[in-house]
């Protein structure tokens, strides 16, 4: 695959992804957390 133009300005950007129906604003940011322990992976729910 080859970039052949990118959208740099953020106000075209929000207006296609709007104009989509996706989200324009990003995700908000979440804390991060420690892998599961051996027991956690084979409890049943």
């Amino acid at each position: 695959m080859k970039v052949i133009a990118t959208i740099e300005e953020p106000t075209v950007v929000k207006a296609i992804l709007t104009h989509l129906g996706l989200p324009a604003e990003p995700l908000p940011a979440v804390h991060a957390r420690a892998p599961p322990t051996t027991g956690e992976m084979f409890e049943d729910p």
